[in-house]
């Protein structure tokens, strides 16, 4: 999906301002959107949730590939960026949520989701976000998920041990190892040609 400018510069000046909340100055590339969509097996998915959409490259990219009569929930925190969303990516299938993810499993239901969801997609920042708050988004996250489910989440190279934080200064952190305290099983790709070059983590319960 090409990018719509406005959409785009929604995120670029939320990038620089808010770093801590969008983890990146842009949103991500085909190159990463592919492996995360491809994740998530949305042609069999019936409900798919995710997570910090942005401006809704995934999003795009996930209902290009699901059912007809599935359903893709989005949490976005950020209102104006939520708004971009809304203006950009118009689809019946989509149920386009204002809140946090802290409470996945809580906001998906209070908007109509009728049982699990078959996969979580998750652009947050995670390894920017204060323990606490990572620790309630991923089991909630965790809960929301059917016994089959599939949790894909993507994490940039430079942040792979160690993280920088404008309010905390620098920390390590392990993507690996905290996805392990949560989902049976991980496994890990690396997309290089991304900018910023990343990894993603596909976890199932």
């Amino acid at each position: 999906m090409p990018y719509d400018p406005r959409s785009f510069l929604t995120f670029l000046r939320k990038g620089i301002l808010e770093y801590e909340q969008t983890a990146s100055p842009v949103p991500s590339q085909r190159f990463l959107v592919n492996k995360m969509v491809e994740g998530t097996q949305p042609e069999s998915a019936g409900a798919i949730v995710e997570l910090g959409p942005g401006v809704g490259v995934m999003t795009s990219a996930l209902l290009a590939r699901m059912k007809p009569d599935s359903k893709l929930f989005t949490i976005e925190i950020d209102a104006s960026i939520h708004e971009e969303l809304l203006r950009h990516v118009s689809d019946p299938r989509l149920v386009a949520i204002l809140g946090s993810a802290e409470h996945t499993d809580t906001l998906v239901k209070e908007h109509g989701l009728d049982g699990k969801a078959d996969a979580v997609l998750s652009s947050l920042g995670l390894s920017l976000i204060p323990d606490p708050i990572r620790h309630r988004i991923l089991e909630s996250s965790a809960r929301v998920l059917a016994p089959h489910g599939t949790f894909v989440q993507f994490g940039y190279v430079h942040t792979r041990y160690f993280v920088y934080s404008r309010s905390r200064g620098y920390e390590r952190f392990d993507y690996f190892g905290t996805l392990k305290r949560y989902f049976r099983s991980v496994e890990r790709s690396p997309v290089p040609a991304n900018f910023p070059p990343a990894f993603v983590y596909v976890c199932r319960n």
